[in-house]
């Protein structure tokens, strides 16, 4: 059935993970502050935002699939405080941020880099950065590789059937 970009947008959003629980990262053995954890939210939102933009450009054509995406980001601003549990003022420059991430991403996979390339390089980063202790870099990078849904959103998103609306 044709869906509108914002039905799309819809469905690609709803894959995307909440905001977690402190014990969901010391289920991985990752400890952090509430300020490490907003950061790490915003990774994992990026992320989100990187498999997903990288898929609706893989499947649709370029004017599609960033009207799509244009949508999914309003979904991430309506979203932020409420169900991403992000305050208000880190909304300010977070999507040029994501964007600079997605640029690095899509680099690593135009190398030919896979998943676990590009979550390699997010663990690097949120180590480097002080989002995580370095000791907690390995399980970090099993956090993403479990929490990212890489297939679920390229499945989705090959599911598409817009409207031209």
């Amino acid at each position: 059935m044709p869906q509108t970009a914002q039905q799309a947008a819809e469905s690609v959003f709803t894959l995307f993970s909440p905001a977690f629980s402190p014990a969901t990262l010391e289920e991985y053995g990752v400890e952090a502050t509430a300020a490490q954890r907003s950061l790490i939210t915003r990774e994992i939102l990026s992320l989100n935002l990187f498999w997903a933009h990288h898929a609706l450009l893989s499947v649709l054509s370029k004017v599609e699939g960033e009207r799509v995406f244009d949508e999914l980001c309003r979904y991430v601003r309506a979203a932020w405080e409420t169900m991403l549990g992000l305050e208000q003022p880190a909304l300010a420059g977070y999507f040029e941020e994501a964007a600079e991430r997605r640029s690095l991403y899509d680099q690593i996979v135009q190398e030919g880099g896979s998943p676990i390339a590009v979550f390699t390089e997010a663990a690097a980063m949120a180590e480097s950065d002080g989002t995580i202790q370095p000791d907690d870099r390995r399980q970090f990078l099993a956090f993403l590789i479990d929490l990212i849904p890489v297939e679920a959103i390229g499945e989705t998103v090959e599911g598409l059937d817009l409207t031209h609306k």
